[in-house]
């Protein structure tokens, strides 16, 4: 009996040896404590919806405990908290930046055109 669990045990670490799935985790600045994980989107766009849905759902939980008289409200309130701060570090802030420069750069633009494209705009 002890033959076959020392047996077991080896074989799952031959297994978790070779294993190629714990690939989500990557080192974070060579500490051996802490890890870092990479999310993908699509765009700009994609991530902003990927906040928002974020928040709304957080919305959502916060509506509900406060309708609820459960015993566990804070530590689902210090959970709500951890999400919300998921979604700060994912919002895009140098780029929002870049977005501001933007409509600056649009709203001068527009400021120097001729009144007449104005006219010919709207028809």
């Amino acid at each position: 009996m002890e033959t076959d669990k020392l047996k077991a045990l080896s074989d799952l670490a031959q297994t978790l040896e070779k294993a190629t799935q714990f690939n989500m985790l990557k080192p974070y600045n060579d500490r051996e404590d802490m890890y870092t994980a990479k999310l993908f989107f699509s765009s700009y766009s994609n991530l902003n919806l990927a906040v928002m849905d974020i928040i709304q759902v957080c919305m959502t939980a916060l509506y509900v405990m406060e309708e609820s008289g459960n015993d566990r409200k804070m530590a689902s309130a210090l959970t709500i908290a951890d999400v919300l701060k998921i979604a700060l570090d994912l919002m895009p802030m140098e780029e929002f930046q870049i977005l501001d420069k933007c409509h600056q750069l649009h709203l001068k633009l527009k400021e120097n055109e001729p009144e007449d494209t104005d006219n010919l705009n709207s028809r």
